[in-house]
C-alpha cells in the first residue's frame, strides 16, 4: 500500500470516529434533557415498576377536588386524564396559573397505593392564550391602523 492510500484511510477512519463521538454526545445530551410525564392511567398500570422512583404525572386538575388546609400551604387535589383520578398532596407555593380545570404536571416520588406527594407543580396554560393587546379592543385598533396605512 502506498503512503497516499494509507493517509486517505487514516483520514476517513479519523472522521468516522470523531463524527461518531460527536453524534453520541448529541444524542445522550438530548435524552438526558427530555422530560416525559405519565398520565394517571399509565401510572396506575405501571405502578410496580415505578415504585420508589421520581416521576412526573400530567393531566387536568379535577373540578371541585381542590382542598386547601387553612393556615398552611398544604393542598390536596385530583389529577385526571379523563379516565382515572389520581390523588395528589402538595406543600408549598402554587404557580399563578394553577387552578381547577387547568393542565398540570406534578413531580415527586411514587409510592404505590398512597397519595402522590408532589415536590413541584408546573401549571400549563391554555394553548389559546391571547395577550391583552390582542383582545377585541386590540384587534379593532390594529384594523384601524391598517386601514389608515392603506389610505
Amino acid at each position: 500500500m502506498n503512503k497516499k492510500k494509507q493517509k486517505r484511510i487514516f483520514l476517513i477512519l479519523t472522521v468516522l470516529i470523531v463524527g461518531g463521538a460527536l453524534l453520541s454526545l448529541v444524542f445522550s445530551s438530548f435524552t438526558g434533557s427530555l422530560v416525559y410525564f405519565y398520565t394517571p392511567t399509565e401510572i396506575l398500570q405501571k405502578s410496580e415498576s415505578l415504585n420508589g422512583k421520581t416521576v412526573r404525572i400530567g393531566g387536568m386538575v379535577q373540578e371541585g377536588s381542590l382542598v386547601k388546609e387553612e393556615g398552611t400551604l398544604k393542598i390536596r387535589f385530583l389529577v385526571t386524564d379523563g379516565e382515572k383520578l389520581f390523588p395528589v398532596r402538595y406543600d408549598g407555593m402554587l404557580p399563578d396559573l394553577f387552578r381547577e380545570g387547568q393542565g398540570v404536571i406534578v413531580e415527586g416520588e411514587w409510592h404505590g397505593g398512597q397519595d402522590f406527594i408532589a415536590k413541584s407543580i408546573l401549571a400549563k396554560h391554555s394553548e389559546d392564550y391571547m395577550p391583552v393587546e390582542m383582545s377585541e379592543e386590540g384587534i379593532a385598533n390594529a384594523k384601524k391602523s391598517i386601514l389608515k396605512s392603506l389610505q
